[in-house]
């Protein structure tokens, strides 16, 4: 898997049985193959378009992707959740709130987060009563509003969508538009199918033309778009009964498919990276029978896990190492200091001792006047050190003060975190959703500004952020 891609798949097959005469149906099933060895790979923060006539299979495609339909052959890799925006999505027995808590409990969120998503999906759709009807009396363009409020909310990481946009009034549709950029600047990646090219422009950086269950191309949208309205208009040119033609060769390659040179292809990919004929029998049943994660990249990844698992032992041993070599320097150094200053120290006795010897061999009337100057320096001193009392005594009593001081300011913030304390237990948190400011939850939940930013501590600030969390009243 490459190692920017937030999403990969490979080698995506998916047959159907051709439901024929049973008069005519003397042989084996005929299987029609709509999806015929598909690859694409998505990184984050990316969206890539899916564009195609009704029949190239782009909501097959989809459905595979988002896990609702196993495929024939090939793998689906990631380690992300993934989100279908699809009007399939939608239960039709169940109201639209009812929807947006059966797919939060899907999700196993605890019961505050839960709270806190179907609140802003409720606020993003914008339903109104609307949200206590069954869905099967919603428009499509309702179900189309719920699906995309579902999928851009309810932890998107990976968000795929199926031909819904063209449903929406404009007002919405600009309101989606800006959410699904905000969810691609923080790393979400997108796959969109639809035939309108429209969104291609405006959202996708790639595009994969999809035709007859084949990739027609794949690249940066601009190309990709030129090509297939090149063959539109080829394709418009025809005459009737040409283009009859045209599609029924189509659909016999379909029929004819096989799926042995798909397989084919995933066994040089096998090769490349050092597998061998042994491990095939394992490799074909991942292929045919699995078809979960790429076994070649699961087993890259288990591979680097166990590299790097070592990388830390031999660091931390080498480090030891280091840090035994060091001590011992420091023991070796220390000795030789004390050794050296050992040495200095006793010379110096003997050399103090013989000059004290010599000294006291001489008395005479320079020691009488040094002894009268010693007893006049005692003296100064005992003055110097009263006047030091003295001014002990002055600093102490401003230290006394400076303690007093600081005793009052620590009552008085104490009985401020008192205070804010007993206003917090009075009061319930809530987290921040893209689009709130300070106004709108003082509204919301009938308080002010001010009292907002009392209770979190934010000074006179009106700044929050998506993901907060906040003190508000009951």
């Amino acid at each position: 898997m490459n190692s920017m891609a937030k999403l990969e798949i490979k080698y995506i097959t998916k047959s159907a049985p051709m439901l024929t005469d049973s008069k005519d149906n003397k042989g084996a099933p005929v299987k029609f193959w709509e999806l015929r060895g598909i690859r694409m790979d998505i990184s984050a923060g990316e969206a890539v378009g899916l564009i195609g006539m009704n029949t190239a299979s782009k909501s097959l495609l989809l459905q595979i992707i988002a896990g609702n339909v196993k495929q024939t052959t090939g793998f689906i890799t990631t380690k992300h959740p993934i989100n279908l925006a699809s009007l399939s999505e939608i239960d039709n027995s169940l109201s639209g709130l009812e929807n947006i808590r059966k797919v939060i409990k899907q999700k196993e969120v605890d019961e505050l987060k839960g709270n806190h998503l179907t609140n802003a999906v409720i606020n993003f759709i914008d339903f109104g009563q609307w949200l206590y009807q069954p869905a099967s009396s919603y428009s499509l363009g309702m179900k189309a509003r719920l699906a995309l409020g579902l999928a851009l909310f309810i932890e998107p990481k990976v968000v795929l969508i199926d031909e819904v946009l063209g449903l929406l009034d404009r007002p919405f549709f600009n309101k989606v538009a800006q959410k699904i950029q905000d969810l691609k600047d923080v790393g979400c990646s997108f796959i969109i199918a639809d035939t309108k090219q429209l969104y291609m422009e405006q959202f996708c950086e790639r595009t994969m033309w999809l035709q007859f269950g084949q990739v027609q191309d794949f690249g940066p949208t601009k190309e990709v778009l030129e090509q297939f309205t090149f063959a539109q208009e080829w394709f418009n040119s025809l005459s009737l009964p040409e283009q009859n033609e045209y599609l029924a060769d189509k659909q016999f390659e379909q029929v004819q498919f096989d799926v042995n040179k798909v397989y084919e292809e995933f066994k040089v990919e096998q090769f490349k990276h050092g597998y061998t004929r042994k491990d095939e029998p394992r490799m074909r049943k991942a292929f045919f029978v699995e078809r979960g994660l790429d076994p070649v990249v699961v087993e890259q990844d288990q591979k680097d896990k166990q590299v790097q698992s070592k990388q830390p032992k031999t660091s931390s041993n080498f480090t030891a190492w280091a840090l035994g070599a060091l001590v011992i320097l420091i023991l070796a150094g220390g000795t030789t200091y004390w050794w050296h200053a050992h040495q200095s120290t006793s010379t110096s006795q003997v050399a103090k001792s013989k000059q004290s010897s010599s000294k006291s061999s001489k008395l005479t009337s320079s020691q009488l006047a040094a002894s009268r100057k010693a007893a006049s320096s005692v003296k100064a001193a005992e003055e110097a050190s009263k006047q030091k009392a003295s001014a002990s005594q002055a600093q102490a009593a401003a230290k006394k003060s400076s303690e007093d001081a600081a005793k009052a300011a620590s009552s008085a913030a104490a009985a401020s975190s008192s205070s804010l304390a007993a206003k917090r237990a009075n009061a319930q948190t809530i987290e921040v959703v893209d689009g709130d400011t300070l106004e709108s939850l003082a509204e919301k939940y009938a308080t002010t500004v001010s009292e907002i930013q009392s209770l979190n501590d934010l000074g006179s600030s009106n700044t929050i952020k998506a993901g907060d969390t906040l003190y508000v009243p009951k």
